[in-house]
């Protein structure tokens, strides 16, 4: 099974720090492994505030979010975005999101000619080959096909509640741990 495209919503069982309560867009699925971006956990009012003076950012009204997108390389910028915009860098997801991770999508968006909707993340979620397919068969991650209007338009604060209820489940109720209990 391919996970591209997909969101992997967190198992109330997984409480770390990273995962707990978390939405991941998967960007990218192959043999050698996974690649996803965070969609619903914003950074601290004083990481958002020193990255938008930072990138020159803090000019655009309103603010942009700024978003934790994993724990691999956590000090790399990459932004999800509408397909409206494209650069050298951009690379295509699906026929709605693109990804981009350099200077020049700042200083578009600085200048008004950015994409319509993105966010700006720090750090993604990487899975090595197999990794993903087993946590997902251990019961870690539930599976939703992704789309645009969920990623951009849907509160942060809501947004793994209202994943989890869409299967129709009282999600707590479940555990995805295999074996006795």
């Amino acid at each position: 099974m391919n996970f591209k495209n997909h969101f992997l919503i967190s198992m109330p069982h997984l409480v770390d720090s990273f995962f707990n309560k978390s939405i991941i867009f998967i960007c990218e699925h192959n043999d050698e492994g996974a690649m996803g971006v965070i969609i619903n956990k914003k950074l601290s009012k004083k990481k958002k505030s020193l990255i938008l003076n930072e990138t020159g950012l803090d000019k655009l009204k309103p603010n942009p979010g700024i978003y934790f997108g994993g724990p691999v390389q956590m000090n790399r910028g990459l932004i999800l975005h509408s397909c409206d915009y494209m650069n050298g860098d951009s690379q295509i997801v699906t026929k709605n999101i693109s990804i981009t991770s350099n200077e020049e999508i700042i200083k578009d968006l600085s200048n008004g000619k950015g994409p319509d909707k993105y966010r700006l993340t720090f750090g993604y979620a990487g899975w090595d080959n197999n990794q993903l397919e087993r946590e997902f068969e251990n019961g870690d991650w539930l599976l939703l096909p992704a789309n645009i209007g969920f990623i951009f338009d849907t509160d942060d604060n809501k947004k793994w509640n209202e994943a989890t209820s869409s299967f129709g489940i009282d999600i707590l109720n479940i555990t995805g741990n295999t074996g006795i209990s």
